[in-house]
């Protein structure tokens, strides 16, 4: 772990619920496979009180678009997947009622 960034994240993390209204948070970054901050902050259930800590769960609401969109451009760099082709390659069951034609660049 980078005690620098770890130091500079969780102080963020208080920041943030200091003077934005956050109630609880959790920040994880991975750079080459090494651990650089793994932090959180803040209560988990206002209700109890209970604060946030290393095993706190999170609902992601829409967080999972953007990582997903990053995991399909890495795919694409590596030759895995191709902007172009059909989505149906790969989800079967997708190409049903008409959307065969519909490709990873659509969605």
């Amino acid at each position: 772990m980078n005690p620098h960034a770890q130091t500079a994240v969780t102080e963020a993390l208080h920041q943030a619920i200091a003077t934005l209204g956050e109630t609880g948070l959790q920040v994880a970054a991975i750079h080459q496979g090494e651990v650089v901050v793994d932090t959180f902050a803040g209560i988990a259930d206002p209700a109890t009180g209970r604060p946030v800590d290393a095993n706190t769960l999170f609902t992601v609401w829409s967080m999972s678009k953007g990582v997903t969109a990053t995991v399909v451009h890495r795919l694409v760099e590596r030759g895995v997947l191709a902007y172009d082709e059909p989505l149906a390659r790969w989800w079967p069951a997708f190409g049903a009622h008409g959307k065969g034609n519909i490709t990873v660049r659509h969605a």
